[in-house]
């Protein structure tokens, strides 16, 4: 029994980190196919936190990867904007 719960924990942990969306550079994305876009503009603090933001998307629409495209802080907000695209 000891076996089956310790193999099943392995497989979870496995399969949560295959999941997990990784940002890639432009030339890596010209090696996939593009599944769309995901803009971003509210509740974006950060650079860390665009990213975090990005895969947690990527991951909920199947993207194997992202590639944010822009980022920027207009005028006096605190938030961020980002573009950024979803490949498999």
């Amino acid at each position: 029994m000891k076996r089956i719960t310790l193999a099943t924990a392995v497989a979870l942990l496995l399969s949560a980190n295959a999941m997990a969306a990784t940002e890639i550079t432009a030339h890596q994305a010209d090696q996939r196919q593009s599944i769309g876009f995901v803009t971003l503009n509210h509740n974006v603090v950060s650079p860390d936190d665009a990213s975090s933001q990005v895969n947690d998307i990527a991951e909920q629409r199947g993207a194997s990867a992202y590639r944010i495209i822009a980022l920027h802080q207009p005028g006096s907000t605190a938030s961020i904007h980002v573009s950024a695209e979803l490949y498999r």
